[in-house]
């Protein structure tokens, strides 16, 4: 796994982000370099969660809602503190774009630090939510089901948290490789663990082991693997990191009040922009267990590959963040409008890729999922509807990276707090319910919030990026 090929990538970007104006096909191969490895990192990430609902789909109705509202309040607690540790990104890319590698080390190490202080109240909310969930209207063998995911996951937020640090200083210096093969070991792992955990000693016999007394943990077996390769790919990112810059020493996490004080500036207003878009989904995957276990079910089968999909979209967004901020950290404000402008273009029209697919043949991406025909019933209409907001989930997925490399945090989480919660929402519970257009009228609340969200984001980035970019 050596580093000499990303390394080369990045000296790429940098060298010819110096000359003069280029070429349309530069600025592509530029996003390219560097959003390829992100973007199939990503791709790679999700599939674990990909997996998990795949594997738990063979359970019934019950186990896969059951996955799928668990997964969602875990990303809706976690991304608020994964938000608060991406705060470094615009610090680190910046540092990287005017040379200041020391810099960039000493915004890792306070990540770090922060990430191992916000595990244990991360931790604490998990459990919290597991044990509250029955109270929201989900019946109580669902409700069961979902307590025993997270705790199953609960080891899964130490690593996740720094990961995310090790990630993201990995990704602003270029070194893309170990990302990607983190993600790789990530779901070989979690393939196994699945088979093991879920399936107890069946597993085992799938695997041409003999059986051995191994208990068939079902959903929580699901939650454990998760686990389990959430801290390989902890494993592999922080051996990069060793390697290309020595272990890291224990004064280098020792506090130092202004730069954390710097990346919890910034990433509060990522947190709360992650919590309010991922949580604007998880309180609907709730709305569709009001409705009953098979409309939650393809809930999460068509949210699973709108998911995907989306992963293409936000390896591209965090690759335009780190071009954005390493053109402002070396004082480059045309570079930076021109790699943010491009991102989002490119992005677009790689979205609509999957928005043809999705459109084309719905019922055989369910099925990828799941084989119960009341799943699949209520999954097709929803993937339809994902196909139509392709596009605008690309768009403000990168607009948001395109102003967070410039050091715009809060935009974002203003235009996603007001566009889910003042008008998506409110606009999913009246088609919803009052209109009785069930989970359908439910996403095309979402649907709705996202076009306006997009519009937003993009107009501001457009407009900002001509007078107001200047290093944090």
């Amino acid at each position: 796994m050596s580093d000499v090929a990303p390394l080369q990538s990045a000296r790429i970007v940098d060298d010819t982000s110096s000359e003069g104006p280029r070429t349309l096909r530069a600025e592509l191969r530029e996003l390219a370099l560097l959003g390829g490895p992100i973007t199939l990192s990503f791709v790679a990430n999700q599939m674990l969660g990909f997996v998990d609902t795949a594997m738990v789909g063979r359970l019934g109705a019950t186990s896969l809602a059951a996955v799928g509202i668990g997964n969602g309040i875990f990303f809706t607690i976690t991304v608020l503190f994964m938000g608060l540790i991406l705060g470094m990104d615009p610090l680190v890319s910046q540092a990287e774009g005017a040379g200041d590698r020391a810099r960039a080390r000493v915004v890792l190490g306070q990540a770090v630090r922060l990430a191992l202080i916000l595990s244990v109240p991360c931790m604490a909310l998990v459990v919290l939510a597991g044990l509250l969930v029955g109270r929201t209207g989900i019946d109580a063998e669902t409700s069961r089901h979902v307590l025993h995911f997270l705790l199953g996951r609960l080891l899964n937020v130490v690593p996740f948290l720094v990961v995310t640090a090790c990630r993201t200083y990995l990704q602003a210096s270029g070194h893309t490789r170990a990302i990607v093969w983190s993600a790789v070991w990530a779901n070989i792992v979690n393939v196994v663990g699945n088979v093991l955990f879920i399936y107890g000693d069946d597993g085992l016999v799938t695997l041409g082991l003999p059986r051995i007394g191994l208990p068939a943990l079902g959903v929580l077996g699901s939650g454990l693997a998760s686990s389990v390769a959430s801290i390989v790919t902890f494993l592999v990112v922080f051996r990069a990191i060793i390697k290309r810059d020595g272990s890291m020493r224990g004064e280098q996490l020792r506090a130092e009040p202004e730069t954390t004080r710097a990346i919890v500036r910034v990433g509060w207003p990522i947190g709360t922009h992650l919590i309010a878009e991922v949580g604007a989904f998880s309180v609907a995957g709730i709305f569709a267990g009001w409705i009953g276990p098979a409309a939650a079910a393809g809930h999460q089968v068509a949210l699973s590959l709108a998911s995907l999909s989306f992963t293409v979209a936000l390896g591209l967004a965090n690759a335009t963040s780190v071009l954005v901020g390493r053109a402002v950290g070396r004082g480059d404000p045309t570079s930076a409008r021109r790699a943010g402008l491009v991102g989002i273009a490119a992005t677009t029209a790689v979205m609509g890729v999957s928005a043809v697919i999705f459109a084309a043949a719905p019922a055989l991406c369910a099925r990828i999922l799941s084989d119960k025909p009341d799943v699949l019933e209520a999954a097709v209409p929803l993937i339809r509807i994902a196909a139509i907001f392709q596009l605008a989930d690309g768009a403000q997925a990168v607009a948001a990276g395109a102003l967070r490399g410039a050091g715009d945090t809060r935009s974002a989480r203003n235009a996603n707090v007001i566009g889910y919660y003042a008008f998506g929402i409110p606009l999913a519970l009246l088609l919803g319910f009052g209109f009785k257009m069930g989970a359908v009228g439910i996403w095309w609340g979402l649907t709705a919030a996202l076009f306006l969200v997009a519009a937003v984001l993009v107009f501001r980035f457009a407009r900002m990026s001509t007078t107001q970019m200047q290093r944090i």
